[in-house]
């Protein structure tokens, strides 16, 4: 039958037999629930859907207006993007992130003023934080420039823009549902702005399935969707979120409030680089911890000096070796698997390469080969292509990503958990190693003992090996050649120097510095004695020096010769026969550099080697091989040992920082000279024979007047 409604439209009901054998009816095709409710001017039937006309058409606008959206539909309208919800876009497929009024009141107020507003005083506050903390890193910090750099990108953009920004980020480009967000965690948005490169900025998704919940919890960027089930209207589907989502920050603004990166951050304002670094269009941060760049001991000390300008060139380099050109966020990293182990390697603002890969266990990073030419070193080397490296405590060239995905506004950020890249660029040598210690007395002894060729390349020029220490290493390897447990690997020549073995020195491939401090150096009587004369006998160290200084009578030539002797007992030549570090410039091995417990390591003086002991983790002391603490019974304790409390690796050697003088063995240990020396020695020694003399006299006395009356009875 048919009957025409209000609209004077025609509804067609029909009526049948049921399933159950009981009367079935439908309305245009809607089945009737419940039937002949009889009311005061007619009768009710219920239909089990809502009936739609013909001339009704739902739009994302129209839904949002429903979910008390309308300061949201506002805002588009005002930017200029009113066709992503009037349905004029029907082929395009849509997620909408909707805020509700109350959120939007919230966060803007009713003038809907811009949500990164430079005048906020948290934000201000938070930063002059930042920034306090960084200045404890760096001495040299200008805190007015870094700020200034902040803030000249921060209002670059004006406020109208940057709403218009703001509108794009809450529109994705793609339908998703709940079930699919939960695969794909990063969502790509409309806003794909020249600060990314025009790739598009991402929304971060969390799928939280609670117990016993009947729907999931869902939020984008810490923003929580307050629907049980999300809105759909024909390609678009819309979420309604309990607070707006901020466009991504600032880099230094994002990072600058983990206090694990608050190295990183200050590294970027010494180094001078941070307007570049906040300017540049699309990139990805790979940021170390601060413990990664406190590991590196005596290279951390170096880069971080305060107006050093070579330290600053080389700080800024490494820092650009962590940023790479594009971003490249968690999901584009391909997964290595049986059958695929592809690396996405990508260029680096400092020109390194660095690849990219994904395991069941996480994301790496790893330094790829590259072909940097280094600076000019102190052997005069440049142009030598060497491989950047990762430094990490666990030895590792792949570098675990322990926090990736950190949203910045110029791209994305991933947090290295422990390591750090050393580019090949970075030039370490043992002469920085010394600047960051600031051992300016040892390095004045290599000077004045014409010991600086242990600074510089071995395999550069060989007549450095030829004019330094040729017969003394001879001599050496002459008498230690029975030891088994020197520190020499690919050997395998016989152990005389007269079968025409190459000369040891000949082999070196670098050497490693035991440096004691300057304090050490001071309290040194000999060294103390020597500036004293070197300054016209005017006393520097009046509070150590009384005059009673055991080398005040003894020659130059005599102090010149016990200080070499001091000297070279630190310092350890690094033999390899191995051909690929015979070519000059190549990186020596950390692993070949580091301290091994109970190693003994050949030393430049003579017949004298050291041994290692770790006496806790990864902590170490160094003293003379086959040399106990304590002599013979009745002799005077010999004690020569120190602890190591800084390190550092260079390309020719290692450098480490020691408490305190090693001594010299009891053989070269001579002491000051002079006749006035041997003078008071011959006076010490003859006293002690006359009080000994007389000690027994009287002794032999006393027993002699005993034994003679031991005869005699008492009366």
């Amino acid at each position: 039958a048919g009957f025409r409604n209000h609209a004077d439209r025609v509804l067609v009901v029909e009526s049948g037999s049921g399933e159950s054998g009981g009367l079935a009816s439908t309305i245009d095709g809607q089945r009737v629930g419940y039937a002949d409710t009889v009311a005061e001017n007619g009768i009710v039937h219920g239909v089990e859907q809502v009936h739609k006309p013909e001339g009704l058409v739902f739009t994302p606008r129209k839904m949002l207006v429903g979910l008390n959206a309308t300061m949201f539909i506002r805002l588009l309208k005002d930017t200029g993007h009113s066709e992503y919800i009037d349905g004029s876009r029907p082929a395009s497929k849509l997620t909408i992130l909707a805020p509700t009024n109350r959120a939007m009141e919230d966060a803007f107020g009713y003038g809907l003023g811009d949500g990164d507003d430079d005048d906020d005083e948290s934000a201000r506050a938070l930063l002059g934080a930042g920034i306090s903390r960084l200045s404890a890193y760096f001495d040299n910090l200008d805190r007015s420039s870094f700020i200034d750099a902040l803030r000249t990108f921060q209002i670059a953009t004006s406020p109208r823009e940057r709403q218009r920004d703001w509108a794009r980020y809450h529109i994705i480009d793609g339908q998703y549902q709940v079930d699919d967000l939960a695969k794909d965690p990063l969502l790509r948005t409309m806003l794909a702005p020249e600060s990314t490169g025009g790739k598009p900025q991402v929304v971060k998704v969390h799928v939280d399935q609670a117990h016993g919940a009947l729907s999931k919890h869902i939020s984008f960027n810490s923003a929580d969707n307050i629907l049980p089930e999300p809105v759909t209207v024909d390609n678009t589907t819309i979420y309604l979120l309990s607070s707006p989502m901020p466009t991504p920050p600032s880099l230094v603004n994002a990072l600058i409030s983990n206090l694990d990166l608050s190295l990183f951050v200050a590294a970027m304002g010494a180094s001078n680089i941070v307007e570049q670094v906040q300017q540049e269009a699309g990139v990805t941060v790979l940021a170390p911890v601060a413990d990664s760049f406190t590991s590196l001991g005596l290279v951390w000390s170096y880069l971080s000096l305060s107006g050093d300008a070579a330290a600053r060139g080389d700080l800024g380099r490494l820092i650009k070796a962590h940023i790479l050109e594009r971003p490249v966020y968690s999901d584009e990293i391909p997964l290595h698997t049986d059958d695929s182990a592809d690396t996405l390697v990508v260029e680096t603002l400092n020109g390194n390469k660095v690849g990219l890969y994904r395991t069941r266990g996480g994301i790496y990073a790893v330094v790829e080969q590259d072909e940097l030419p280094g600076p000019e070193d102190e052997s005069g080397l440049r142009g030598h292509s060497k491989p950047s490296q990762m430094v990490s405590s666990s030895g590792s060239n792949n570098l675990r990503i322990s926090e990736p995905d950190i949203l910045l506004r110029t791209g994305v950020a991933h947090i290295l958990e422990d390591g750090i890249i050393l580019p090949s660029n970075v030039e370490i040598t043992p002469s920085k190693l010394l600047q960051g210690m600031k051992a300016h007395i040892f390095e004045d002894l290599l000077e004045r003992l014409n010991l600086t060729y242990v600074l510089k390349d071995p395999r550069a020029d060989k007549d450095i090996s030829k004019q330094y220490g040729k017969s003394t290493l001879r001599r050496r390897r002459q008498s230690v050649s029975t030891r088994t447990n020197i520190v020499r690997s690919g050997s395998s020549r016989g152990n005389s120097a007269d079968e025409g073995e190459e000369d040891p020195v000949e082999r070196a491939v670098g050497y490693s510095l035991l440096v004691p401090s300057d304090k050490a150096w001071r309290e040194n009587a000999a060294y103390r004695e020597l500036v004293r004369r070197d300054h016209d006998e005017a006393r520097i160290f009046d509070e150590d020096d009384d005059g009673s200084n055991p080398w005040r009578n003894s020659t130059t030539t005599d102090i010149m010769r016990y200080l070499d002797m001091l000297v070279r007992l630190h310092i350890i030549p690094i033999f390899d026969d191995s051909p690929q570090l015979a070519e000059a410039g190549r990186q020596l091995p950390a692993k070949r550099l580091r301290l091994v417990d109970y190693k003994t390591y050949p030393t430049l003086l003579e017949n004298v080697n050291l041994k290692a002991h770790e006496f806790a983790s990864n902590r170490f002391s160094v003293q003379l091989d086959d040399m106990p603490f304590y002599q013979s019974p009745g002799r005077t304790p010999f004690i020569s040992y120190a602890m190591v409390l800084r390190s550092g690796i260079a390309r020719t050697g290692a450098v480490f920082e020691l408490d305190a003088a090693l001594r010299l063995p009891p053989d070269n240990n001579k002491g000051p000279g002079g006749w006035k020396q041997f003078a008071w020695s011959a006076a010490v020694w003859l006293t002690g024979i006359g009080m000994g003399s007389g000690l027994l006299g009287v002794s032999g006395y006393w027993v002699r007047q005993w034994w003679t009356r031991s005869d005699y009875e008492s009366l």
